[in-house]
């Protein structure tokens, strides 16, 4: 009997163990990701900055690398949890292309690859951004004040071909392939994408994106060595994917990378970027149910941006989240207002003639919406201080690489900070931020009232982006009652509001968000 006791202790430990790895990925639901580009945050450890050819110290070259390091966000962990953040995004941190290549157009740009984003070792650290021992650090350090890392990672490419590395492949430091001496067939050798004509998939998965090495996931010794890789990440203790360039991967290999870090880790939450992605777009909604892969949503991204930067209607937005059927579960996808490969949100209002003040209002409320709207949201670093360089660039006002500016300082808290923190809380407290459905109760060109609703437990938004407006509204699930600073009856943001038999008004200011919630 003592073993049978034994046995069924041991089995309802293992049940317990497995139940909440599953459960944790409907929990990221509740997460908000604050996303980082590793080089360009904080140099918490000047000794491992890189050698003086690719590293520019005093910033002027601003595709060299800067110093920023995995001892710089260690650091300034507090500062990500003050604002209520429960997951970390950085950008890829495996060794990467060490040489100058000559980029853009007509190869006249000199590039490094301080974003991280041209690997040549997918099995070993950046030494310039730390060793594994310092990434197991940040793990477990952002663990202990329970924020998630999320790990980028790109499964579609190396580095550029033709100069620097080549491409250059290794498996844990010993020479694999490059584009050039590649007997096995590590890569694809097809050339480059030529964005002038139409695309067609088999040129999207196997031709080079901008002359970078095309690795050939068909070949057994490619998708091994990527999926081996990928587990040796996640032993380290990770939280999430994030995936570059799906929509240059074939779906197959996708799902066998979903499949294999999942059953390594149950819960596991992978997300990917397909470029331009959305819900209206027929092969994104493919992709993710093929797959099992979220996607990052940038049609609502484009949507958004058009409705609060470039005059276009709120009904736009409104309408595009229709869209939400098409998928299992739309509070899964993330969400964002920008990020590294976009001009930030801030300078494209400044860019469609906003005064300073007000393109920081509007940045203010395109966040505040990013927060209460289904998805996850993903807020870029430095948003929350109006971080914003007044340079133009081919990639638009702003545009990279002037949207990859240092951090200027993390002392400076102010008013917008503090109501991230809130809407951050918010997704943890109620429900129905984090697993409802979401439904218009009135648009306009200006004004949008939103509502989610989960089990009864209720949030309301309405923003306001023309001229002072009173709104009456009819329809809202939030019950009967005074909305003040009761303890199940709450104004989170705005004014007191009485709601009777799902009727109620109120006033919003020019740039105003009001949020109401009802929790049981």
């Amino acid at each position: 009997m003592k073993n049978l006791g034994l046995i069924f202790l041991s089995v309802v430990f293992l049940m317990g163990m497995f139940m909440s790895k599953v459960i944790y990925a409907e929990d990221f639901s509740k997460d908000s990701i604050y996303f980082i580009l590793v080089d360009r945050f904080d140099d918490g450890d000047p000794s491992n900055n890189p050698p003086d050819k690719i590293y520019s110290k005093d910033k002027s070259e601003w595709k060299f690398y800067w110093g920023g390091d995995l001892q710089g966000i260690i650091d300034r962990l507090p500062y990500i949890k003050k604002m209520g953040y429960t997951a970390i995004w950085i950008t890829p941190v495996v060794e990467n292309e060490e040489e100058v290549i000559y980029y853009g157009e007509n190869k006249e740009e000199k590039v490094t690859a301080y974003h991280g984003y041209w690997a040549k070792d997918f099995k070993r650290m950046n030494p310039y951004f730390g060793d594994k021992a310092k990434f197991k650090e940040l793990v477990d350090k952002a663990h202990q004040q329970d924020i998630k890392i999320i790990l980028d990672f790109v499964l579609n490419h190396t580095s550029p071909t033709g100069q620097g590395e080549d491409g250059a492949l290794y498996d844990d430091g010993k020479l694999v392939a490059t584009n050039s001496d590649d007997p096995d067939g590590w890569f694809h050798h097809n050339g480059s994408i030529d964005w002038s004509k139409p695309v067609s998939v088999q040129q999207w998965q196997n031709q080079n994106l901008f002359d970078l090495a095309d690795l050939a996931q068909e070949n057994p010794r490619v998708s091994q060595y990527l999926l081996d890789s990928a587990l040796m990440w996640t032993d380290m203790g990770i939280d999430a994917f994030r995936i570059d360039t799906v929509r240059h991967l074939p779906p197959w290999f996708a799902k066998k990378f979903v499949d294999t870090v999942q059953k390594k880790k149950p819960g596991m939450f992978v997300f990917g970027e397909w470029s331009m992605g959305g819900l209206a777009i027929p092969e994104t909604v493919q992709f993710t149910k093929e797959t099992g892969m979220h996607i990052i949503d940038f049609q609502f991204t484009f949507f958004l941006t058009d409705a609060i930067c470039r005059g276009e209607s709120f009904n736009k937005v409104s309408e595009y989240i229709k869209n939400d059927d098409k998928i299992e579960n739309p509070n899964l996808m993330v969400t964002c207002i920008d990020n590294h490969d976009m001009p930030r949100f801030i300078s494209t209002a400044l860019d469609n003639g906003f005064t300073l003040d007000e393109a920081r209002e509007r940045t203010a409320m395109a966040t505040y919406i990013l927060q209460t709207s289904r998805g996850i949201p993903c807020i870029y670093y430095g948003t929350e201080q109006f971080l914003h360089v007044d340079k133009r660039s081919t990639w638009g006002y702003g545009g990279e690489p002037y949207n990859r500016q240092m951090m200027t300082g993390f002392d400076n808290e102010n008013d917008f900070m503090k109501n991230i923190k809130k809407l951050n809380d918010l997704r943890q407290q109620n429900c129905a931020i984090s697993k409802g459905t979401q439904k218009t109760l009135l648009v306009s060109q200006d004004v949008w009232v939103y509502e989610r609703e989960y089990q009864g437990n209720v949030v309301m938004v309405a923003v306001n982006k023309g001229d002072k407006t009173g709104v009456n509204l009819k329809g809202t699930h939030l019950p009967s009652g005074i909305y003040s600073n009761q303890k199940n009856f709450r104004v989170v943001m705005g004014s007191p509001i009485n709601v009777l038999n799902g009727e109620t008004s109120f006033d919003l200011n020019r740039n105003q968000t009001a949020i109401w919630e009802y929790r049981k």
